[in-house]
């Protein structure tokens, strides 16, 4: 769900408010792994209402530059801003304007999924309805398990006790790291809706999800990620017709 302008975080004082649509832009990326660069810089544009899909092979460093985008580690060089907010200089905004999910799902075991769900929704500074919260564990298959310990559940219950926050916190942007890892169809039917309707709405997502078809055809930006080391030159696909993009020094996943 896209967020509300009631239920939206406040910008900070020394933050642009959001408006006008949204806007993420990366120049010239990198992060390395013990002092070793890991891919060729990257570069993108996003609006509102677009998603960039991540691709790459194993250990090429998706999840690395995901977690350096959420702010959850640093990149070594290049910029990121976020409606023309360098998030360097403005990280706590940044990140109360997004929502992150990795491969571990956060939960709190000791926590029953209700809350769990509560705790994260005032982490992103709102309260969530007890019936919002049944709501989201119903859409992901978990009614009936409101009072069941998080570290009490299947690993693709974790997930999707995980997933279950996406409709809480409202935040403009995901950033999802093998979101459909560990669901079921019906799973992954629920959080492609959810996806599609953020989208549909102007919210931005930034994924990975090699295994999943629908969301590599739904995706409007794919950017693949070449290894530091690769003498040829980075391919990045505009859209869905993956047409190929003119030859630059860099990476990119331009807006059409």
């Amino acid at each position: 769900m896209p967020p509300s302008p009631e239920n939206s975080p406040h910008p900070t004082a020394d933050a642009p408010p959001l408006a006008d649509g949204l806007r993420l832009c990366a120049q010239g990326l990198t992060c390395q792994r013990e002092g070793t660069a890991l891919f060729q810089p990257v570069s993108f544009a996003l609006g509102a209402g677009e998603s960039l899909l991540l691709a790459g092979p194993n250990g090429i460093g998706k999840t690395t530059l995901l977690e350096a985008v959420a702010g959850l580690r640093h990149y070594s060089d290049g910029q990121l801003h976020f409606n023309h907010m360098d998030v360097r200089d403005h990280p706590t905004p940044w990140r109360q304007r997004l929502c992150y999910i990795g491969h571990k799902d956060g939960n709190k075991k000791a926590l029953t999924c209700l809350e769990n769900l509560d705790f994260t929704s005032r982490l992103h500074g709102r309260r969530a309805s007890h019936q919002a919260m049944l709501d989201a564990l119903e859409a992901v298959g978990l009614a009936g398990y409101e009072h069941h310990l998080a570290g009490n559940l299947s690993a693709g219950q974790k997930k999707r006790l995980s997933l279950a926050r996406l409709p809480l916190v409202k935040a403009p942007v995901w950033i999802l790291d093998e979101p459909f890892v560990n669901l079921d169809v019906a799973g992954c039917h629920c959080l492609m809706g959810w996806i599609q309707a953020h989208l549909q709405d102007g919210g931005l997502l930034l994924v990975t999800a090699h295994d999943n078809r629908d969301m590599q055809a739904y995706a409007t930006h794919r950017l693949e990620l070449h290894s530091a080391w690769d003498d040829g030159e980075p391919a990045c696909d505009g859209d869905n017709e993956h047409e190929q993009m003119p030859e630059t020094a860099e990476t990119k996943a331009d807006t059409p």
